[in-house]
């Protein structure tokens, strides 16, 4: 969970820079935010890791990616976690 937050983290400046859509579309990003999204739907010991993490607000973030499907991933773990505000 930690390494996939990372990862996350890692790419989010890529998935909110606009100029570069086309790498983000084919960034492990999305990869890793529906790996996340999936273990969020199914496991609660999941949300309480990902809602209690110091990387959560880069998620938050990316419920505003220009990238659908990011934007999609991110908005969908938020909700999960009860983190959607």
């Amino acid at each position: 969970m930690q390494t996939l937050l990372k990862l996350v983290s890692d790419c989010s400046v890529v998935a909110l820079n606009p100029s570069k859509k086309e790498t983000a579309s084919e960034s492990p990003l999305k990869v890793a935010l529906f790996s996340l999204a999936k273990m969020c739907s199914n496991h609660q010991i999941c949300r309480q890791f990902v809602k209690s993490s110091e990387l959560f607000w880069v998620i938050a973030r990316l419920k505003h990616s220009p990238e659908t499907n990011i934007a999609h991933y991110a908005s969908v773990i938020a909700a999960k976690v009860g983190g959607d505000s």
